[in-house]
């Protein structure tokens, strides 16, 4: 008959007795090393963590399981490690409760310094399992935390982590453009994670993130998906390209352009040419291009609109309507008795034309159009009739020896050189473009040349006749 029996855990358990419960947990019998560490869990005594973790190595699970739970009572980085090392125990009920203790207790610790330590633990151990409770903590408001969250899913190496990392990248960048301050150091540590993670693996994530209600976090994925060369980023780049954001489109148009994608010659090609702003290239959709067309119109610049017109002129479309477009429409064709017949609808596309149009007889098509209009302009043509009568002579029929002579004549009569005490020099054209003087000093005929007013009030004059510059005189 044994003189002593087993420790009493109950009576140990209602006086508090510490020691005699640390002591029990080396106790031969399982059952008696198990209920000792479940007594000692709700007292969180700090001097029981070591024998605590020495359980976590014993030969019963059962053991071990109430070793997990007496640990994560406690929490606080001390018991990190050995409840991740937990995760990984040969038992399954033994990984469950350290899942639990892992994921629901430590990683949502009150101390910002026991979440860190338990992201970067299980970035360690690297278990896809751990994939979700570490997802929750990319919003973790302390910034060490999210960084090491965002460096153990990118050390864990699941695509899993993708779309929510696109949403952490998307929500950096946006808090800089509103308010000036993110972090930089978060930012990059998502950029990173998200370069090692965005392979082919990764589409069905980022296709995830493109049905974001953001336009930011859908813009982010869009692009992500554009620097991947498989043609698995096809349908959801394609799809990309109804998007109500412009800049989205235009990022999910160069990716496809990137792989070489060949765009159908139907609504989803006018899509994609209209993302890159390559409007002419809508003309080879045929019909399917003239909504888009007609509707781009009034957003873009007017080199843009030149193009918008070239196209919708290749599609052999006609106006029907008095407005600015068609007024754009007939301008951009140097249809001047269109434009005369369309009236006031067609002065700001004449304006244009007149600001900027390559060609200078397209300016001077345009002024006189607006002097029809009795609405003659002081620019880009000091004397536009002059401008004209000299443009047709050189235009006109005879030998470039009979049309010098007229221009001579003409040049003469409107007293832009004096016989004897000037001459003319000609453009390669053979249009008048300077006035030489007995001296020899050289002077723009600026009656009979076009210019235009550049910074410092500094004037530069063209040549009508072939659009060459001439000179530049300083205001």
């Amino acid at each position: 008959m044994a003189l002593f029996g087993p420790p009493d855990i109950p009576q140990m358990e209602a006086k508090r007795d510490i020691q005699g419960l640390i002591k029990a947990l080396s106790y031969k019998d399982a059952a008696i090393r198990r209920a000792a560490a479940e007594a000692l869990t709700p007292m969180k005594d700090p001097t029981a963590a070591e024998s605590m973790v020495a359980l976590l190595g014993d030969e019963n699970p059962g053991v071990r399981r109430a070793a997990v739970a007496a640990l994560s009572a406690r929490g606080g980085a001390r018991v990190v490690d050995p409840l991740v090392s937990s995760l990984q125990d040969a038992d399954a009920d033994v990984r469950a409760a350290a899942s639990t203790a892992v994921y629901r207790r430590l990683m949502t610790d009150a101390d910002g310094e026991t979440r860190r330590a338990t992201a970067a633990a299980l970035g360690r151990i690297r278990d896809t399992n751990a994939v979700e409770p570490l997802v929750k903590g990319v919003m973790d408001p302390d910034e060490t935390v999210r960084i090491t969250v965002i460096k153990a899913l990118q050390s864990i190496g699941d695509v899993g982590a993708v779309a929510p990392l696109v949403v952490v990248l998307a929500h950096e960048q946006v808090r800089h453009k509103s308010t000036g301050r993110s972090s930089l150091a978060v930012e990059r540590a998502a950029a990173t994670a998200l370069d090692a993670l965005c392979d082919e693996s990764a589409v069905e994530s980022l296709e995830t993130a493109l049905k974001h209600d953001d336009a930011d976090v859908r813009e982010i994925a869009v692009r992500r998906l554009a620097r991947i060369a498989s043609p698995r980023v096809i349908d959801p780049l394609v799809t990309s390209l109804q998007d109500e954001d412009p800049v989205i489109r235009r990022a999910a148009a160069r990716g496809l352009a990137e792989i070489q994608w060949q765009a159908p010659a139907d609504e989803t090609g006018v899509r994609y040419y209209a993302a890159l702003r390559e409007w002419r290239r809508c003309a080879e959709c045929g019909e399917a291009a003239l909504p888009t067309l007609l509707s781009s119109f009034g957003h873009v610049d007017p080199l843009e609109q030149s193009d918008i017109i070239a196209a919708l002129v290749q599609l052999k479309w006609k106006p029907t309507e008095a407005d600015s477009m068609t007024g754009y429409f007939w301008a951009a064709q140097g249809r001047w008795d269109k434009c005369t017949e369309l009236g006031e609808p067609a002065v700001e596309a004449l304006d244009g034309i007149l600001r900027s149009a390559p060609k200078w007889r397209d300016r001077a098509g345009a002024a006189a159009t607006l002097a029809g209009m009795d609405q003659p302009r002081s620019a880009p043509f000091t004397n536009l009739d002059l401008v004209q009568r000299s443009l047709a002579i050189l235009d006109g029929k005879g030998t470039d020896k009979d049309k010098r002579g007229l221009l001579e004549t003409l040049m003469t009569d409107e007293q832009q050189v004096e016989p004897g005490a000037s001459t003319v020099e000609w453009c390669k054209c053979g249009y008048p473009a300077y006035r030489v003087r007995a001296d020899s000093l050289r002077e723009p005929l600026a009656d009979v040349l076009g210019f235009e007013k550049g910074s410092n009030n500094a004037t530069t004059y063209y040549c009508p006749g072939c659009d060459m510059r001439r000179t530049t005189v300083a205001g």
